[in-house]
């Protein structure tokens, strides 16, 4: 008998943490070590009730009420006295305003292991946010991947790097793939499948928290991509045309509003929009190759619709923290007129536009033009 997830995957299951003290980094240790128990228990209430498997597990932890030092101080002791982090596990570990941090506090944190994330927010592009969006950026793959900044505030959603905890007590949030679901079919009945998978889930994850302690955050059911199951041909698809040409914003609108529909129904939280993260989606990379998608064109899709400009190699020699403030200032634009969240993440390379660069987990990923 088909299964509802045969054509979509649980994306990830995030479990979102609180901390009683943060001045204690063992308060924070013991966070983090309930709430990696707690994420591998949901994954396991997911096997027995639906027989998924999710791709990713996840652990977050709030915004730190603290100066960006010493908040990566206190981040660091505890994982040092955790005796480092498990690697089967993602971590989304430091969540700061752009004003209160710098590039040094977020690298530090960074460099605790290859599944750690952060992420900086700010409502403006002040120069202090360029200037973090510019360094971190500027660090390069296997570093730049793994933070972001939000405008205009923290995000509460499963999505790493600004995925954060809000509220006062430990949560549960996952998100769906399925681009596979919508590819060739009529969008309205694709997404009443869609909200059907969504309720088992949803269900499942309320008897997961019933039995852990976790209260239920919902859904993020943005329309996100893996190489070869992409958003963007989904868009085309709604497009009849390139997503460079006129029309595309139109298909993306459209989608996301069939997104908000589905979300009536169900508990959502994060950011509901359709995900163009560049390296991640076949399709982009091939319109990057072709020279007709840039960090501009993204940009201007993130106005009326998209999440933002997401894991986008542009060049180094032409990335500077002016760009970086020009390009938050056009997000947090963009995040006004919406009303919705948005982030950047770009990593900076040595290559010019339309080579390639090696990223990890991510394989040959083209450079983008900045316009």
């Amino acid at each position: 008998m088909a299964s509802r997830f045969d054509l979509v995957g649980v994306r990830a299951v995030t479990v979102h943490a609180v901390v009683e003290d943060w001045g204690d980094p063992g308060s924070v240790a013991r966070a983090l070590r309930a709430a990696t128990e707690k994420v591998r228990a949901v994954a396991r209430v997911l096997r027995e009730a639906l027989d998924v498997e999710p791709w990713s597990l996840r652990v977050t932890l709030p915004p730190a009420p603290l100066g960006g030092g010493e908040a990566a101080r206190v981040v660091s002791e505890a994982v040092r006295a955790l005796g480092g982090l498990p690697g089967d596990v993602a971590y989304s570990l430091l969540h700061l305003d752009a004003g209160s941090a710098s590039p040094e506090d977020f690298l530090s944190v960074l460099g605790l292991g290859g599944n750690v994330y952060g992420s900086a927010y700010t409502p403006v592009a002040t120069e202090a946010a360029a200037e973090l969006l510019y360094r971190v950026a500027a660090a390069g793959p296997g570093v730049a991947e793994r933070f972001a900044v939000a405008v205009p505030s923290p995000v509460e959603t499963p999505y790493f790097p600004v995925g954060s905890s809000g509220g006062p007590s430990a949560g549960v949030s996952a998100a769906l793939l399925y681009p596979r679901l919508l590819e060739g079919r009529n969008l309205y009945a694709a997404f009443d499948d869609l909200a059907d998978a969504a309720a088992e889930l949803e269900d499942a994850l309320l008897q997961a928290g019933d039995e852990l302690g976790l209260e239920y955050r919902g859904l993020d059911l943005s329309l996100s991509p893996w190489m070869d199951e992409s958003s963007a041909r989904i868009v085309e698809q709604a497009a009849g045309g390139s997503i460079c040409g006129l029309g595309a914003a139109g298909a993306v609108a459209e989608l996301e509003e069939l997104i908000g529909d589905t979300c009536l129904d169900l508990e959502c939280t994060g950011f509901n929009q359709v995900m163009l993260p560049v390296a991640e989606d076949n399709v982009l990379k091939e319109r990057v190759r072709e020279g007709c998608l840039t960090v501009q064109r993204l940009l201007h899709l993130s106005a009326s619709c998209a999440a933002g400009v997401d894991m986008a190699p542009v060049p180094a020699s032409e990335w500077t923290p002016e760009q970086a403030r020009r390009l938050l200032a056009d997000l947090a634009a963009a995040a006004r007129l919406k009303s919705r969240p948005l982030a950047a993440r770009l990593i900076a390379v040595d290559r010019a536009p339309g080579e390639t660069v090696e990223l990890p987990r991510f394989g040959e990923t083209p450079v983008a033009r900045l316009h």
